[in-house]
């Protein structure tokens, strides 16, 4: 890995250190050696098979032999150059998901790597969950178009072949997978990466109120999260109160969510309750606790 995360010279021919790691061409080659052992298997069982008059027709093992291979060695040395032979054009991008808050900038990282004397490259940006274009560069150099307000790319990058996404005042529904094409000619090649935008949200406020003779209400409110926080309500003793309290979810115009819960105790009043919201993305808790009496914790 280089400085800024990609990845270091491409490797022309892969070496494979596991199943899971080979290329097509490697399959290829391996299809084509399997076929070759098992014909000639088949043509050393038949002639040592053959009796009779039938057989005297019949060439020679070793010019059978022959024949099988000038038919299938050229195949087999077709795949092994395919397999020798870099990609002409690949984009690169990255396997990690990219985080951000909603209200910064952040970078979506896509390098064209070629092996040929390629001129200007094509690329589109595109939003998979939405099926929005973000960002669109034709073939002759021109100007990108950007269908996003605060989408750009760096003004040299189609020349160093950095065509990473640069998104400005990160939205709540900037979230989701985005795909990078870049194209030249009839060659093209694709990037796939993920964008989760994690904002936290505030510290739960508790409330406890007396609403009759035997009756106390237990209630949690926070406010400002994304995506929706898994919760914990609990009793001091550990015991879940979210079974038997009601909860209300809402979302504001920015995309954010905000929760309140409820709970009656009416005989089995707990000594104390523990709120927690957790942000999925970061797992960034907040936390707050308060006893019967509404003392903050």
């Amino acid at each position: 890995m280089n400085a800024v995360g990609f990845p270091s010279d491409v490797p022309g021919r892969l070496a494979p250190t596991g199943i899971s790691t080979w290329s097509s061409q490697t399959w290829d080659v391996l299809t084509v050696a399997v076929i070759m052992v098992s014909v000639t298997t088949w043509v050393i069982a038949r002639k040592r098979g053959c009796e009779g008059p039938g057989c005297e027709g019949r060439g020679s093992l070793a010019l059978e032999l022959l024949l099988q291979v000038m038919i299938l060695a050229p195949t087999m040395l077709f795949c092994y150059w395919g397999s020798s032979c870099p990609e002409p054009l690949r984009a690169v991008g990255t396997d990690r998901p990219t985080v951000s808050v909603p209200g910064d900038s952040v970078v979506l990282p896509c390098r064209a790597v070629t092996h040929t004397q390629a001129g200007s490259l094509g690329l589109e940006w595109r939003n998979l969950r939405t099926g929005d274009v973000i960002l669109a560069c034709g073939e002759d150099g021109g100007e990108c178009r950007g269908y996003r307000e605060g989408a750009w790319l760096l003004d040299s990058g189609r020349e160093a072949r950095d065509l990473s996404l640069h998104l400005d005042t990160v939205r709540v529904t900037d979230a989701g997978r985005y795909k990078c094409t870049i194209f030249t000619g009839r060659h093209s090649s694709t990037a796939l990466m993920e964008l989760s935008v994690a904002a936290l949200g505030t510290k739960p406020i508790i409330a406890v109120e007396c609403v009759g003779d035997s009756t106390l209400l237990y209630s949690c409110r926070s406010g400002g999260w994304f995506p929706e926080p898994a919760l914990v309500w609990k009793s001091s003793d550990g015991t879940s109160l979210l079974p038997r309290s009601n909860v209300s979810r809402t979302r504001g115009e920015a995309g954010l969510y905000g929760l309140e819960i409820q709970y009656w105790a009416h005989h089995d009043v707990p000594h104390s309750v523990i709120c927690i919201a957790r942000n999925t993305v970061t797992n960034v808790k907040m936390v707050s606790a308060a006893r019967t009496s509404g003392e903050q914790q």
